[in-house]
């Protein structure tokens, strides 16, 4: 009996020590949404199964709600599995998620990214400083990545696409009646603070369908309808492309 209890006890260790990192980890039952595919210097990654940071290998997967930090000198090249690609700078450090609808999502938390290729439709999103922009927009806003392109800019015939920054304006030209809305639920709840991801379509024509509050740590349900009632109200431009579905961030406090 006594070397069974010990062969299951120095069993027993080896999975508290082996799981965490990734060998027993529930997480080999998730789906990666990337691979690092190319790699200079050292980087760590790191998710709530890790209780430390490991160090990054090359053709290490990636899992939703990772976050990875690169160290001076270094890069790393991200695959996601639609084939888009990005490269983490140095000194930088990403959360990789994805949306509600599914799409791929890289929140750049500090330093910068560089987008590479735009992969098969749909895309890759991009969140840093407040903003939601697609690959292709991102690429677009920082003329010193087009440089860096391994993919040509998809043609854009004036009047024929509604791009991201398009929505944003128009969205931010709004705020004023965003906030109205959080001003009915501050004389409720004066502690209610926080963000909101409302997510919806445009159709061709500008108007707006499919709305959705897809988050929000703001939970009175007139204020989300208020949110969402303006969105309803808000005409874009028309444009001959297919209808776009997009998320916009509202932060209040």
């Amino acid at each position: 009996m006594m070397p069974g209890f010990i062969i299951l006890g120095t069993l027993l260790v080896m999975i508290s020590i082996w799981g965490p990192q990734g060998g027993f980890s529930s997480r080999k039952k998730e789906a990666p949404l990337a691979h690092i595919t190319d790699k200079t210097g050292s980087a760590t990654i790191t998710n709530n199964q890790m209780p430390a940071p490991v160090a990054v290998k090359l053709n290490q997967s990636v899992y939703a709600r990772d976050i990875i930090r690169t160290d001076e000198v270094a890069d790393l090249l991200i695959q996601w599995s639609n084939q888009g690609e990005f490269r983490i700078l140095e000194k930088s450090e990403v959360l990789i998620d994805f949306l509600e609808n599914g799409q791929p999502l890289v929140v750049v938390r500090s330093g910068d990214i560089v987008v590479e290729k735009f992969g098969h439709a749909p895309s890759y999103w991009i969140r840093k400083e407040g903003q939601l922009l697609t690959a292709v927009d991102y690429a677009l806003a920082d003329r010193k990545n087009l440089s860096k392109l391994r993919d040509p800019l998809p043609e854009r015939d004036k009047g024929a696409q509604l791009s991201q920054i398009d929505i944003e304006n128009i969205l931010n030209a709004k705020k004023t009646d965003f906030f109205k809305c959080y001003g009915q639920v501050l004389q409720k709840n004066a502690q209610a603070r926080g963000q909101v991801l409302v997510s919806f379509t445009i159709e061709k024509k500008g108007q707006t369908s499919q709305i959705e509050i897809a988050k929000s740590d703001i939970t009175e349900t007139s204020f989300k309808s208020c949110i969402m009632e303006v969105v309803a109200r808000t005409q874009f431009k028309s444009f001959s492309g297919q209808p776009v579905t997009t998320v916009f961030p509202l932060k209040f406090e």
